[in-house]
Formats: structure tokens, C-alpha cells, sequence
């Protein structure tokens, strides 16, 4: 009997039959078992649409950290201005205001105003720290400003006054959300009249700050004619701070009375300020 010489290969875990004997032969089987690779314009089509995949992905991540950004100090706006209207309000006087020769080797001394805004350039060499002790989280200052805002504070707790900062550090980012938001809401016009652009305000120094204070722990308001709040407006010098924005000085000021803005300016710069009852505008004539 004479014997069967055929061979099988395991291939993919299928025996198929074949009669090949030379290797060549064997090879050229054995790939053509393999499964074929998906030709070059395939791959690029599925790497384009997983690279949109991609971008779209993260587009939406980042539009909606924005978003919710924008939100939180929106509403945080929103918590200031529902209590005691605690914005920033610029007045038709802000057009008229002069550029002045800033005194920039004392950024405690350096004006801002909307004729008058600083650089985030310059910001950036300020130390900003976190303020402690306070009912509303997040707060910022400038570091020697905030060293004194303590020993006020201190003075006041002393006396059985209550002071508390709503609004501190702004980064030039937030002013600009600010802004576009009155912008959108409100329209261009509006919003170029009455809202301080990034680098106008004071508060993007931590020089500046909206505070609450009252003679109840627990009252998160101001009545600005309480004894509490006549002591804090009469002593905030003795420390390097003034009213930066007093009644009946709207038109020299360029924003409406503000009397919740406390400005650090250092304590022989405010106490002559006082002394003579005159605002930065009028310092710098």
C-alpha cells in the first residue's frame, strides 16, 4: 500500500491541505493566512477621526471650565451687589480723568484709574497671599497689605467690631469675564462707561479691597451709619488705609461712592490724605 504523503498546517487553527513541498511555497501560504493590514488611506482616516475625537473632547472640558468660572464669580457679583450693592460703578467723570506721572517705585502710591491702568506685567512682581480667618473663602491681598489689614482688624475686634472682606485680589482673567459678561448683557456702550476693564481696577493690584463690618459676629452686612462703621472710617489711616472712593468726590474720582473700598496706600501717604481730605486724584494734580 503505498503511503499518503500529504501534509497539513495549522494555520489560524484551521488544517488546510496542501501539496507544496518547497519552502518558498510554504512562506508565500503562510502569509497569505495572515490577516491583511488595513491599507495606508484607512489609517488615515481612522487617526483624523480620533484626533477630532480629541480636540472636540477637550474643547468641551475647557468651554465648560469656563463656563463655570465665569458662574462662580458672576454669582459672586451677584452675592456682593445683593448686599449693600457692593459693585464697582464707574460714572460719566471717569472720560475726563488725566494720565498722571505714576510713582511706580512705590506701588503702595501708584494710582489706577480708567485713565490711568496698570500692566499685568507689573502685578506679577506683587505678592499675593491668602487671607485667613475670614467668612467668605478665596480671598487674596498684596502681602504688606494684608499684614496691616490684620492689625485694623485686631482694633476693631478689640472694640467689638466684626470686619470681614468680600472682595479682594481680582486677576486681570476675572476682569475681563466681568467685563465681557456686563458687555453682552448690557451692551458695549454700557459696559465701556460704567465697568473697569482689566487693569483699571484696583482690585487686580490686592491693594484694594470690599469689606463688611458690624457689631454682631453673626450680621453679614454694613449699616454705613453705624458707629461701627464711623470708628473703622476714622482709624483705617493709623494702618495705610483710605476711603478710596468718598462722598461728594464722584467727579474727581471717576466711580460712584463707595464707601465699602478700603485702598492701602501706606500709613504716611494716608495720613496725609486725611489730614487734608483729598483723594489720590487730587494727590496726583
Amino acid at each position: 500500500m503505498k503511503e499518503n504523503k500529504t501534509k497539513f498546517y495549522n494555520l489560524n487553527e484551521c488544517k488546510t491541505e496542501f501539496l507544496f513541498e518547497s519552502d518558498a511555497e510554504k512562506v508565500v501560504l503562510k502569509e497569505a493566512s495572515k490577516p491583511k493590514k488595513p491599507k495606508i488611506y484607512k489609517k488615515i482616516i481612522l487617526n483624523t477621526f480620533i484626533i477630532c475625537f480629541f480636540i472636540t473632547g477637550l474643547s468641551l472640558v475647557l468651554n465648560h471650565y469656563q463656563a463655570n468660572e465665569t458662574s462662580k464669580i458672576i454669582a459672586s457679583l451677584g452675592r456682593i451687589s445683593n448686599s449693600n450693592k457692593l459693585d464697582e460703578r464707574l460714572n460719566t467723570a471717569s472720560n475726563t480723568l488725566n494720565v498722571v506721572d505714576n510713582n511706580y517705585n512705590d506701588k503702595y502710591e501708584v494710582i489706577i484709574n480708567k485713565a490711568n491702568p496698570i500692566s499685568e506685567e507689573t502685578v506679577q512682581n506683587y505678592t499675593i497671599i491668602s487671607v485667613e480667618d475670614n467668612i467668605y473663602n478665596g480671598i487674596k491681598l498684596e502681602e504688606e497689605t494684608y499684614r496691616n489689614y490684620l492689625k485694623l482688624k485686631e482694633n476693631l475686634k478689640e472694640r467689638g467690631y466684626y470686619i470681614n472682606i468680600r472682595s479682594g485680589f481680582r486677576t486681570f482673567n476675572e476682569s475681563k469675564i466681568i467685563y465681557n459678561s456686563y458687555e453682552k448683557e448690557k451692551g458695549s456702550s454700557y459696559a465701556e462707561k460704567y465697568v473697569a476693564k482689566p487693569g483699571t481696577s484696583e482690585h487686580n493690584t490686592g491693594l484694594a479691597f470690599d469689606f463688611i463690618i458690624s457689631s454682631n459676629k453673626n450680621v453679614y452686612k454694613t449699616d454705613y451709619e453705624s458707629d461701627e462703621y464711623f470708628y473703622l472710617e476714622n482709624i483705617a489711616y493709623l494702618y495705610g488705609f483710605i476711603i478710596r472712593y468718598p462722598k461728594e468726590k464722584e467727579d474727581i474720582t471717576g466711580y460712584n461712592y463707595e464707601p465699602w473700598h478700603l485702598r492701602y496706600v501706606g500709613a504716611d501717604l494716608a495720613k496725609y490724605l486725611k489730614k487734608n481730605n483729598l483723594t489720590l486724584e487730587e494727590y496726583y494734580k
